[in-house]
This record gives C-alpha cells, structure tokens and sequence, in this order.
C-alpha cells in the first residue's frame, strides 16, 4: 500500500505533543510492520485549531489535499487525528476527500476506511474530541493570559526601555526592569514631545547621534529612527507603568515606569490633538485668517485671491460666492480685538499646571469610572451562571457605555494640552501680539476665536466692524 505521510507539530504545544522528528519515527515503524510503501512525507510546524493567528497556522496542508487527489496513494498516515486537524469542518472535508479518492486514513496504530459508516463515525468522534480540546486550551489561555494581566506581569515583546531578568536555572521570567541604554531614551522623546519638537525632529535627532532603533530599518531608504517608531514609543502605556490587555489598560503593572503618568498623558494628548495637523498646515499660509475665518453666510472657510491687485477673502463655496472682503481690513479689527480680549481676560487665560487642576482630576475619575462599570459587565458575562448577561446584552451596554468612555478621554486628553499662550507673556498684550509669528498668529487665533465674516453691499467704502462677528471659544 502506497502512503503520504504527514506530520506536524502545534507551535503552542512543543511542551505537550510529540516533536516531528518523533512521529515520523513512528510512523515509518508502523509503515515498515505492514509492508506498506512510504512514497513522499510532508512535515511542518504549525496549529491546525481555528484559534491560531494566520501567522501560526500551517502552510502546508493544501498540499496534503492535493497529493491525496494525485491517484498516487493509497493511506494517508498521522501520528494521531489532532495532527491532521482539530476543526470540525476541516475533518469533514478530508473525510469527504480521502472517500472520494479511495485514500485511507491511518492515525494511532489504526487504518480507517471512511467509506464505511462504522470508520466515519469512530474518525468523527475523534475529530469532535480533538476540536473540544482545541477549545479547552484556548479558554486555558485566554484565562492565563488575563490572570497574567490583571496581576499587571509582563507578557509578549519586551517594551522598548526594558530589559527582562530570568531564573538561570528554570528559564522562568523573574522581573522586567528599565534598561540602562534605552530607558534614558524614553525620558528623551516624552520630554521633547511635550516641549513641542515634531516627530520627524526627534527621529533625525536620534539617528544623527547613533542612537539604536528598537528594530533594524526595513530597507536602505529607511536608515535609523522613523516618526513612527517614536510616536509608538511616546505613546505606549507600558512606559508609565500600566499594564495592557487587548488594548485597553486594565490596571497598573508590576514593573518600574519610565516616566509618571501624567507626562505620558500629556505626551498621547499632544500627539492625539488635530491641531498639530492645523498648526503644520498654518506654515504654509501667508494670510492670517485663510482658511480660519468662516463666511457668515455658509459658514465655510474663507481663502484669499486677488481683487484687482488686492488681497481679498472670498466665500468660494458653490452657491454662495457672497463674502469678498479686504484681508487688510479684516485682518487688523481681528487683530485689535485679539489685543483687547487678551488685556481684559489675562488673568483666566495665563497658563497653569492644568495636570493638578480639580478640573483634570474629575475628569479623570469620570473616565475611570465609566471603564470600570464597562468592565463589570464584561466580567459578569464573563464568569456565567444564574442571571449572566446574555451576549445581545452586552452588546448593548457596550454600545452605549463605550462612546461616553471615548468622550471622556476626549475630555482628559483635552485638558492635558498645553496652552496655546504657555510661551506668551500677557503683561503687554500689544507687544506679546506684534511679536509673533505668522504660524504663531494664526495657532493663537484659530485656538482662541470663531470668526464669522458677513457680506456688505457694494460700493460701500467705511469698514463696519459689526460685519466681522468675533466669539471667543474659552
């Protein structure tokens, strides 16, 4: 009898099952006690359960599938039924196939005929237990994996910053501590995200010192540190100390923090914030208000093109068209209110340590405590029994507890931002004013104000204040 052998070892049960090494070995045996014919053998690493990640899954078993197809075989050998598959639907298929074909399945020292009812059922009741246990150790690991979180241990890659420690003569991880090299690194990017340097700074920096990526550049176009290496760094939870399962931070960690949690709050606020794009954008403007200032009609931004030799902001939104007014004109009433505003409200906008302000803290607990009500309920599904949340119920309260969470993060990450006046010296508003940028200028106007520009009638010569609606947004 002609036989394709086919072994294989699961990559999450090298502990538990025999290597590939081992079955082939007995395999062969088996084959060479009953005279059979060892025409090709296939072997691989990889799990046949439906829990594995693609990464981890075998690659080689449609090749099995088509030699079985090939009119080459007769058996097909497997040191046990798991080892060909531990899906129900996988067995199905192959028991459909080895009939179709007249390919016998041997597995455990037995040869089966799975055209015959008795060796359908018997193979069935096997491929059945396989997938049952399949499904126990996938709920061994999950239950591990959220033990090992909820206690706030260390697991998977190694955080950039850390070094781990482990037992010389068990292997078994002892501690997961700050690496002398890189944790000085860490410190580095948190402190000049919050002083304000773009990624892309901070990446050039970095590789222009020697400073070691976390990983090797992909190509030769990509040498050193990217932004977005350094933007996954700045914003990692592990370095403050909190421990994340299935991304969310469920509880502090058992390691030692690189920085406090409010410098790396402060860090993911900055980098979360839209107005860093706008403020990018800003530096390509030459106008003060383009792009900032709203038609009063539409309510669209207003940009500027030339009229007739002079600058001017227009409404060029299809169907309006309504708003063409001086930028010179507008630009200095802006301007002058901005001075006025900042004069008579100094004191409410001078800029404070909005980390220990009451208004973070409550939102903080807010935020907390929204989470954890989420948690309850996911828990008590969890564990079952008598009166468990049924999955439609969750589904529910996760739908409507989760947008209150987003929003209030929203809210923390909003307090967390840095002024857009921190740097601005409001003893003399006039002078704080003339003295900034254009970027500055428009940051500062475009933060503080919402500009509505009404149309005037033609001809009209006299600027109307009145025309250009200032409302400030603190």
């Amino acid at each position: 009898m002609r036989c394709l052998i086919y072994a294989r070892v699961s990559r999450d049960q090298r502990g538990e099952s025999r290597s590939v090494t081992e079955q082939l070995t007995e395999l062969r045996a088996w084959a060479e006690r009953e005279n059979w014919v060892i025409v090709d053998v296939i072997d691989e690493t990889g799990s046949a359960s439906r829990y594995a990640r693609s990464t981890g899954a075998r690659s080689r078993w449609d090749e099995v599938s088509t030699e079985i197809t090939s009119g080459k075989y007769d058996a097909l050998l497997t040191w046990e039924s798991s080892r060909a598959t531990r899906d129900l639907a996988d067995y199905a298929d192959l028991r459909d196939l080895c009939a179709k074909h007249s390919v016998k399945w041997g597995y455990s020292g037995t040869l089966y005929d799975l055209d015959a009812r008795s060796d359908r059922f018997r193979t069935g009741l096997d491929a059945l237990m396989a997938e049952d246990e399949a499904a126990r150790t996938s709920e061994r690991v999950r239950r591990a994996v959220r033990a090992r979180a909820v206690a706030g241990t260390p697991h998977g890659k190694t955080p950039y910053g850390y070094r781990r420690e482990y037992d010389p003569a068990t292997g078994a991880l002892l501690r997961q501590v700050p690496d002398e090299t890189t944790a000085p690194v860490v410190r580095e990017i948190y402190q000049r995200v919050i002083r304000g340097d773009s990624l892309r700074t901070i990446a050039a920096d970095l590789t222009a010192r020697g400073v070691t990526p976390p990983r090797p550049a992909r190509t030769d176009r990509e040498p050193g540190w990217l932004p977005s290496t350094v933007k996954r760094i700045a914003t990692n939870p592990a370095h403050a100390g909190r421990r994340v399962h299935q991304g969310a931070v469920i509880g502090d960690a058992a390691w030692e923090p690189l920085v406090d949690p409010d410098t790396h709050d402060r860090a993911v606020a900055i980098l979360a914030d839209p107005a860093r794009f706008a403020h990018h954008e800003s530096k390509k403007a030459k106008h003060l208000l383009s792009g900032i200032a709203r038609c009063g009609v539409c309510t669209h931004p207003l940009y500027v093109l030339s009229n007739r030799g002079r600058p001017t902001y227009q409404c060029m939104t299809a169907g309006c068209f309504k708003v063409a007014r001086l930028v010179t004109k507008i630009d200095g009433h802006v301007l002058g209110t901005l001075v006025g505003l900042l004069g008579t409200h100094a004191t409410d906008l001078t800029a404070h340590d909005r980390a220990d302000s009451a208004e973070l803290t409550q939102a903080r607990a807010d935020a907390e405590a929204l989470q954890k009500r989420l948690d309850g309920f996911v828990d008590q599904a969890a564990d079952g029994g008598p009166g468990a949340l049924s999955p439609a119920a969750l589904a529910r309260i996760e739908a409507k507890l989760t947008p209150q969470i987003q929003a209030a993060n929203r809210r923390v990450r909003a307090l967390l931002l840095p002024s857009v006046l921190d740097d601005v010296d409001l003893t003399d508003p006039e002078a704080a004013v003339e003295g900034m940028t254009l970027t500055k200028k428009r940051l500062v106007v475009g933060t503080l104000l919402d500009i509505r520009v009404d149309p005037v009638g033609r001809g009209k010569r006299t600027f109307d204040p009145d025309s250009v609606r200032i409302k400030p947004l603190w």
